[in-house]
């Protein structure tokens, strides 16, 4: 039997995943992957990287 998961435990990680979010999209990292050349669907796919690993994050959540 698993005992209850810290209060805190499931903040830290939506706060890490956020601060991950900021740096693919809001920092100079940005001028990286837009830059000309690159694949029209880079964007994309780092936005449903963030989606999945929010979700991963959050199903075990459900379960407590």
């Amino acid at each position: 039997m698993q005992s209850a998961p810290e209060p805190g435990k499931y903040l830290d990680r939506v706060l890490l995943l956020f601060l991950l979010a900021l740096l693919l999209l809001a920092s100079p990292v940005l001028a990286w992957w837009s830059a000309p050349g690159r694949a029209w669907y880079l964007p994309y796919l780092l936005w449903t990287m963030v989606i999945v690993l929010g979700w991963w994050l959050q199903r075990g959540r459900d379960r407590t």
